[in-house]
Formats: structure tokens, sequence, C-alpha cells
């Protein structure tokens, strides 16, 4: 799945497109998606610049999208677009620089109604960078084309 076929499932749209590319994908079930981070970035710049590091919330963000992915193919024929709720027991435990290749994993654990629990872990090469749980739910998407 490219990046024309992930923005039908999620409203994110660059710079705040997080995930490149989706390379596995069970709707409803678990998601694998890709993002290369440029060392071209803005954020670089500033933050830690004399020794770049990714901040932490875009990897969070990109679990969330690739949560929205997996969710969002389950639903494709619904007007509902996953957004994130709640960031639970999150962990970083690896620094992430400018030209990491990142692979995240989405997994469903749970899902009571319009919510979901979702377990995401990112890798860059063969290591755990990060990994937490996150609850997204389900909410009508009031800009969408009928």
């Amino acid at each position: 799945m490219d990046r024309s076929q992930i923005e039908k499932l999620i409203p994110h749209r660059h710079p705040f497109l997080w995930i490149d590319r989706v390379t596995e994908l069970e709707p409803g079930r678990r998601c694998v998606a890709l993002k290369y981070v440029d060392a071209s970035e803005p954020f670089f710049a500033g933050h830690f610049p004399a020794q770049a590091v990714l901040p932490g919330v875009f990897l969070i963000e990109a679990v969330a999208q690739t949560s929205g992915v997996m969710l969002g193919a389950a639903a494709a024929q619904s007007r509902a677009v996953p957004k994130l709720a709640a960031v639970n027991r999150f962990k970083f435990l690896k620094v992430v620089g400018p030209g990491s290749e990142l692979r995240i994993e989405t997994r469903k654990l749970t899902e009571a109604g319009s919510m979901a629990c979702v377990e995401g872990e990112v890798r860059v090469g063969n290591e755990v960078v990060a990994r937490g749980e996150l609850t997204v739910v389900s909410a009508e998407n009031r800009n969408a084309q009928s």
C-alpha cells in the first residue's frame, strides 16, 4: 500500500503523515508500516541539533497512524475515522536519528464498541526503539465527501 492508498484510509497529509508505505495488512487485526526518517526534516534543526534525535512524540504518532490504517481498512465502508484517545504504557528504548527506517507494527488487543486497545512496536533494523499501547476511538469523519 503506497501513500495515496494510505491517504484514503486516514486523514493525515504531509508533513503530518508519518507512514510512507504499508507492507502487511490484516484489516482490523494487524498492520506493518514503514517510515523513512530523512535528515532534512525541519525538526532535526532544533531538537538536539548537535546530535539530532527524532522526537518521541513522532514515534507515538507513527504507531497511532499505523493503527488507524489497520482499523480504517476494516471499516473502509463507514464514515468513521480512527482517532487517538489515549497513550498507555509507551516506552522509548533507543534513540532514533536521521537516516533511520522505522518499521512500525501494530496489533489490536481488544475492542469494545467504537474503542480499541492497540499494541505497537517500532523497530530500526533489528532493534526495538519504542513500544506501547494506545487506545483508539472511531469517530465519524465530519469532513468526509459523500
